[in-house]
């Protein structure tokens, strides 16, 4: 089976402390940016076995609503490859990822809408 690296970075200061803000994750061709979140849930909990923002169980469960299938407003994101073209995964969560892609995530990024609650699952 074909993989795809993706660097993912999180500025995001408690989840720095615990665990850095820039991981490279190999994941299974096809695999969109939550999935990507999801392998970054899975290396979190193996290396502090909780996560470290409190009140949330994960990134995915900080930055992404389940049932609506879309990222938070407040949440900050951008997505390119290596030769800088953008990708809007915004707008297509489910989008696949090509290999040596680059994410950018801010979960409590500025904005200049109404802040979200989270959904639990």
């Amino acid at each position: 089976m074909k993989r795809v690296r993706v660097k993912l970075i999180v500025r995001q200061p408690e989840l720095k402390s615990a665990v850095g803000e820039v991981f490279s994750l190999d994941l299974a061709e096809g695999s969109s940016i939550v999935d990507a979140i999801k392998a970054l849930d899975e290396e979190i909990e193996r290396a502090v076995g909780v996560f470290p923002v409190k009140g949330y169980e994960g990134l995915l469960h900080m930055v992404y609503h389940p049932s609506e299938e879309r990222f938070y407003r407040q949440v900050a994101l951008q997505a390119y490859t290596e030769s800088g073209v953008s990708l809007n995964v915004r707008a297509n969560p489910k989008l696949a990822l090509p290999n040596n892609t680059i994410i950018v995530l801010v979960p409590q990024g500025p904005c200049i809408s109404e802040w979200e609650k989270t959904v639990d699952r």
